[in-house]
């Protein structure tokens, strides 16, 4: 069967949306990134921000009104203003999890597509048209990333690497328990510590073709 489907996952600093452009170029496919959020947005009814939040580590605040999502009697004038409660719809991280999943799901079956992050390799991980890539790499040389392309210094760069993986590592063990970083997750896992965005795509994308 041939790849109608590539999903990149991609640590912080790692020119990962970069490597898949060039995918996507070289297969002639089309980047599915944040569309996936405005998607499930319209289907729950809330702005992106909302959804986008819900791939995140959830504050304080989140986890509250998620806790009342589950228990409706429980107190809340002691640490919240209710009036949000009633003029918004009330889903948990979860709820808006499986927005996106839909989501993911319906676009997949179009074909011709590499999906930029959104846990789609777990998603999607038993299909046989779809190719699991990790873009990768070392935090020294993705904290050299972020410095050039964020303008900060190498200790703000590594906290950086530091607390998005650990985000990310928090997310896939609250939502799949499974390993974000996990080899066995994926068909293909590329560390660009020392090969550019274009070079990868065509590793990937040769990969691609030999399914």
């Amino acid at each position: 069967m041939n790849t109608r489907v590539v999903t990149i996952a991609r640590q912080v600093g790692t020119a990962g949306e970069e490597v898949a452009s060039a995918v996507a170029k070289q297969l002639g496919f089309r980047v599915i990134d944040y569309q996936v959020i405005q998607a499930a947005a319209e289907e729950a009814g809330v702005s992106p921000e909302t959804v986008s939040e819900a791939e995140h580590t959830p504050s304080l605040m989140t986890r509250l009104l998620e806790a009342l999502a589950r228990n409706p009697s429980m107190p809340v004038a002691a640490w919240a203003d209710p009036l949000p409660l009633t003029t918004s719809p009330l889903f948990t991280s979860a709820d808006y999890r499986k927005f996106v999943e839909d989501v993911i799901r319906d676009i997949s079956e179009q074909g011709e597509c590499v999906f930029v992050g959104h846990a789609a390799q777990v998603i999607l991980g038993g299909r046989f048209d779809t190719l699991h890539v990790l873009v990768t790499g070392s935090p020294q040389y993705r904290s050299r990333r972020i410095m050039a392309g964020m303008g900060v210094d190498e200790k703000t760069a590594l906290k950086t690497v530091e607390r998005t993986d650990n985000e990310r590592l928090d997310y896939f063990r609250r939502f799949y328990d499974t390993g974000w970083l996990s080899p066995w997750v994926y068909d293909l896992c590329i560390n660009t510590d020392h090969i550019n965005p274009q070079q990868a795509g065509e590793i990937i994308a040769a990969t691609a073709s030999l399914r």
